[in-house]
C-alpha cells in the first residue's frame, strides 16, 4: 500500500458513522469468542498455560533459584528438628516398654444390669 491510497483510506474512514453501542458489542463479542475457545480446551491445558504465564512473568535469576531452595531446605531442616521429641517429652514418651499397660475387657463381654444402683 502506498501513500496516495493510505490517505485515500483514512478519508473514507473518517466518513463512516459508527454506531454508539459499537464497542460494547464488539467487547461482548471478543468475550464470547474467548469463552468458546476455553470451552474447547481441557482443564489441566488450562492450568498449564496460566502456570507457564505466572513463571514466565516472575522469572528469576540462578541465584535466585539458589536462595529459594535452600530457604525450603532449611525451613524444612526446621520444622524436623521441632517435631522431634526431646527427652523431658510427654509422660508417654518417657513409659518403660517392660511390661504393657492393663487392658479392660472388650466392651461385648462385660455384663450389662438394667436394675437401678442401690443408694
Amino acid at each position: 500500500m502506498n501513500e496516495e491510497q493510505l490517505r485515500n483510506l483514512l478519508r473514507a474512514r473518517a466518513k463512516v458513522d459508527v454506531p454508539a453501542d459499537y464497542p460494547e458489542k464488539l467487547l461482548e463479542s471478543l468475550h464470547e469468542r474467548q469463552r468458546a475457545v476455553l470451552l474447547q480446551k481441557p482443564l489441566w491445558r488450562i492450568a498449564a498455560e496460566r502456570f507457564g504465564t505466572f513463571v514466565s512473568e516472575h522469572s528469576l535469576s540462578t541465584p535466585a533459584y539458589a536462595v529459594g531452595l535452600a530457604a525450603v531446605f532449611a525451613l524444612g531442616l526446621a520444622a524436623i528438628f521441632l517435631i522431634k521429641p526431646v527427652a523431658g517429652g510427654p509422660a508417654i514418651a518417657r513409659q518403660k516398654t517392660g511390661a504393657p499397660a492393663p487392658l479392660s475387657p472388650p466392651v461385648e463381654t462385660q455384663t450389662v444390669s438394667f436394675e437401678k444402683p442401690a443408694k
